[in-house]
């Protein structure tokens, strides 16, 4: 029951993430990576299992909740989270949590974009910047965010 209560809230907090994004400039996403985040946090705070589930449902319902992306780009979506987690779940606890964040992010989106690239004949490339602006942001404020949600649900248990 645990574990359908955290995917619950993690599914919610991408959706309502990805809302407010949805709603502010286009160059907003790429500089604050909602999806990523959320399905990162999920797996290092509640396992692999809880982190793979994120990772298929939430771009799933930021679709048929937001349409903010074209069907076509589903599956990609779906591909880029499911790396993310499987890149996340080998790197972590073998090395530093920063150094995990920084190079499962960096991996995750070259990758996407070089099948995007190969599968579309696209290439989205155009937020670069705002993307290593985004990814150092995430690379300091994820780890204290894990940190505080460990913390938090330690006082809880007591």
């Amino acid at each position: 029951m645990k574990k359908i209560v955290a995917l619950c809230l993690w599914l919610s907090l991408g959706i309502a993430l990805n809302y407010l994004i949805w709603l502010g400039p286009d160059w907003l996403e790429p500089f604050i990576l909602p999806s990523y985040s959320v399905t990162a946090l999920s797996l290092l705070c509640h396992g692999l299992s809880i982190g793979l589930l994120v990772a298929l449902i939430l771009p799933n319902l930021s679709y048929v909740a937001l349409g903010s992306f074209a069907p076509s780009l589903l599956a990609l979506y779906v591909f880029e989270l499911v790396l993310l987690i499987f890149i996340l779940s080998i790197l972590n606890r073998r090395v530093k949590l920063r150094m995990t964040v920084l190079f499962s992010f960096a991996l995750t989106w070259t990758v996407s974009r070089l099948v995007e690239h190969l599968v579309f004949r696209s290439i989205g490339v155009e937020n670069v910047s705002l993307f290593l602006v985004g990814l150092a942001l995430n690379t300091l404020l994820l780890p204290e965010v894990k940190k505080l949600l460990v913390k938090s649900s330690e006082l809880e248990r007591r």
